[in-house]
């Protein structure tokens, strides 16, 4: 067990009727790294000013998220691996005034150069999500490959798409015992031992990278996931060029990822290590 350093404030949109995988591994990647939290959200909000906020993956970083959870509830806000999220791309009005980011903010880590283009941020801001610790610190034992498909949190109706052997959602309930836990690990059970993962969440995109494991995108509902921004931004990091592909079956996804493959940067220990060391309370 390790013991905790001390508790963070931290925020996250969190779905009304459970968790949202990406969030949950980011909670469970800071536990991780020794530190509690105190976990703040659009369901149980700020009441008040903290000394300090962090806000870690996900499109927090913009005007809307700001204006309606954040302003004036902290005197500092930490960025760790946020980025802007638009669809199809940002523009003025989702931009963070120009004097909190300045002012406010302390930007350790951004999630793609399309976030730090749009913001105009200078110098060595390290450039990755927390999501791609998820091989670090997570060991998942290996079981025979299938073919997965995992949903996003709020997409709820069955795709029953060709070649597919497990459908998931991303939207996390308390199993008979409370706990999250259970489902958190059959997700990245079946990330970890797929053949290809169609997805239209980005952070289970996101683990499959971490754990070297071929990903194809899916639509998702209500959204043309072809045209929304954070997944540009995510991909350009990790070395994609191609327009992004919506994939109706496991072949069509094995086309596209057989078509970037040699496009994408493997990830390495030495880079997740700096995606911990930019951790904004790592020294304490």
């Amino acid at each position: 067990m390790v013991k905790t350093k001390k508790d963070i404030n931290l925020f996250m949109f969190q779905p009304e009727h459970g968790e949202n995988f990406g969030e949950y591994l980011c909670k469970k990647t800071i536990n991780k790294m020794g530190f509690g939290l105190n976990n703040y959200s659009n369901q149980k909000p700020i009441i008040g000013r903290l000394d300090y906020v962090l806000t870690a993956v996900g499109g927090y970083f913009n005007m809307r998220i700001y204006r309606r959870e954040l302003k004036d509830r902290f005197k500092k806000w930490y960025i760790w691996g946020n980025g802007v999220d638009c669809n199809p791309k940002p523009n003025g009005r989702s931009r963070v005034p120009y004097r909190v980011v300045r002012d406010q903010c302390v930007i350790t880590l951004l999630r793609g150069p399309l976030t730090k283009q749009y913001y105009d941020i200078r110098g060595d801001v390290l450039l990755g999500d927390p999501g791609y610790l998820a091989s670090y610190f997570f060991d998942i034992p290996e079981e025979p490959k299938r073919n997965v498909l995992i949903t996003h949190h709020y997409d709820t109706e069955k795709k029953n798409m060709v070649g597919i052997d497990v459908e998931l959602s991303c939207l996390m309930k308390s199993d008979k015992n409370g706990s999250i836990d259970t489902k958190f690990f059959q997700i990245l059970k079946n990330i970890v031992n797929a053949n290809i993962v169609l997805t239209s969440s980005m952070h289970v995109a996101v683990v499959a990278y971490s754990y070297g494991v071929p990903f194809a995108m899916v639509s998702k509902r209500e959204t043309d996931l072809a045209r929304e921004w954070k997944w540009y931004d995510m991909l350009q990091n990790i070395g994609v060029t191609e327009e992004i592909r919506l994939c109706e079956s496991v072949e069509e996804g094995l086309a596209w990822w057989n078509s970037v493959k040699h496009q994408i940067k493997p990830i390495t220990i030495d880079y997740q290590e700096k995606i911990i060391d930019s951790f904004p309370f790592k020294s304490e």
